[in-house]
């Protein structure tokens, strides 16, 4: 009988730990299941908030705010001797497309600058400015094209795309600040989760830019052919081992030449 109760109260101990053990994994579980949701929600709240407020805003506030990042932001491009030519060229585009949308008219100057990376790319800066790589100037002399890639830069600009990601990263840094309390990796996650749904927010924010060019120039070319060809010339380099394709903020350039042979 006392060898039996013995067993039933080592029994009983060993059922115990397991219950407890199994209490934290459960625990555990919920407590990161919970930390991914939270990240989520924050970025949504942010995504929400961003797009709410920067929408809203006036132009004279948008102008201001724009002036104000152009004085205190160092411009992080290299800039190289304008090839004049080439540069006035596109000049005359960027004017074609700005008395196309009033929604430009009366805004920024829109300037074009020339930078020395042979990349075929080209970005727009919050103040307006549209920096195109002397590999995009060197290879791309279709006008149609670069009505194209100077409409896309200023779609982006249309939808203030600069300010709402400088609002976005200034409120999930906030809320993250609040929520790690200090802790490095609570920080981390929520800053990993917040890079990837940053990704796919840029990616949606790419695809309104591909369509507002491709809207530029059928207007004004009455056919989108010059959309087209950039991307058809684009899947063709992409196969070269030299060329340096779109960051990972684009979709593909496969989605981005289907979305633009649909509209």
């Amino acid at each position: 009988m006392k060898n039996d109760l013995e067993q039933r109260y080592i029994n009983m101990i060993q059922d115990n730990v397991n219950v407890g053990k199994t209490n934290v994994g459960i625990e555990f579980i919920s407590l990161v299941a919970g930390l991914v949701a939270l990240c989520f929600l924050i970025y949504l709240c942010a995504d929400g908030i961003s797009n709410l407020l920067i929408d809203k805003i006036s132009v004279d506030t948008q102008l201001k705010i724009e002036k104000t990042i152009s004085i205190t932001s160092s411009k992080p491009y290299k800039l190289k001797n304008k090839d004049e030519e080439k540069i006035k060229n596109l000049e005359n585009i960027r004017n074609t497309i700005v008395a196309q949308d009033k929604n430009l008219q009366n805004k920024s100057k829109f300037n074009i600058y020339e930078t020395s990376n042979e990349e075929i790319n080209a970005f727009v800066y919050p103040d307006g400015s549209i920096y195109v790589t002397k590999g995009l100037l060197d290879k791309i002399n279709d006008n149609e094209m670069l009505t194209f890639i100077i409409a896309h830069e200023l779609g982006h600009y249309v939808h203030r795309d600069h300010l709402k990601m400088i609002s976005r990263q200034i409120i999930v840094y906030t809320i993250n600040s609040i929520i790690s309390g200090g802790s490095q990796t609570t920080d981390t996650t929520i800053g990993n989760i917040s890079s990837l749904n940053e990704l796919k927010h840029s990616r949606n924010q790419e695809r309104n830019a591909d369509k507002y060019a491709n809207k530029m120039v059928y207007r004004i070319y009455g056919n989108n052919n010059g959309a087209i060809r950039f991307f058809q010339y684009l899947e063709k380099e992409e196969k070269a081992p030299e060329f340096i394709q779109y960051f990972s903020t684009h979709p593909s350039t496969k989605q981005r030449l289907k979305l633009i042979q649909n509209k």
